[in-house]
């Protein structure tokens, strides 16, 4: 199991495009890249917003995700603050060659690149109610979860609910969730979806996936 962290604005959207994605194992957002105090949801100092993954490096390549990274916001114009930069953090050289290579290769393309690529240094996991945020606003979705998963995973640790939170805004598939959680303790969660799932999707499937 791997782990990457990144930065490309508001971290609510980021969790759920990727972690809808079957190669994610964990998502988390938080704060990173600073060097004053300890950040808050009120007060993030010089930190940045970050999603952590954690991903099966088997079934999605770390240059998947920094492509899908470059892909997924425009790098090329100066962010509103420090809190909502461009960043990559790296834990090791692997990671900071496959992400420098891959600036440089965007530099080339359109001229300039606002993304920062930095070493990690710590992570201040955000509040709970930052945490796949779009799936706590998915009422009754999310109060199922809850149900069936009393005293087990937490709503960060969970896989089930990085894919449900990515399902809430139009990523991925209800069909594609019942083949990766085939256990019938699930069918009053899929009947549930089912019924709320009227509104059209709010993400393209090309913003979702993972090339």
């Amino acid at each position: 199991m791997d782990t990457v962290t990144f930065g490309m604005g508001c971290f609510w959207g980021p969790e759920t495009r990727f972690g809808y994605h079957s190669g994610i194992l964990r998502t988390r957002v938080g704060y990173a890249g600073g060097k004053e105090g300890q950040p808050t949801s009120k007060n993030t100092f010089d930190y940045t917003e970050v999603l952590q993954v954690q991903f099966n490096a088997e079934l999605l390549s770390l240059e998947q995700i920094v492509n899908q990274f470059f892909k997924q916001h425009n790098t090329t114009r100066a962010p509103r603050s420090m809190k909502y930069r461009s960043l990559l953090l790296f834990e090791n050289e692997e990671q900071k060659s496959e992400m420098l290579q891959k600036l440089e290769e965007i530099k080339h393309i359109h001229g300039n690149s606002y993304t920062s690529v930095e070493p990690l240094h710590s992570f201040y996991e955000a509040d709970l109610h930052h945490q796949k945020y779009y799936l706590q606003r998915w009422k009754p979705v999310y109060e199922k979860w809850q149900e069936l998963h009393v005293e087990k995973e937490s709503l960060v640790e969970s896989t089930l609910a990085a894919r449900l939170n990515g399902l809430s805004k139009g990523c991925g598939s209800l069909e594609e969730l019942m083949q990766e959680f085939p256990d019938s303790a699930y069918d009053s969660l899929w009947s549930v979806i089912r019924e709320v799932r009227e509104n059209s999707k709010e993400q393209s499937e090309d913003m979702c996936r993972l090339d």
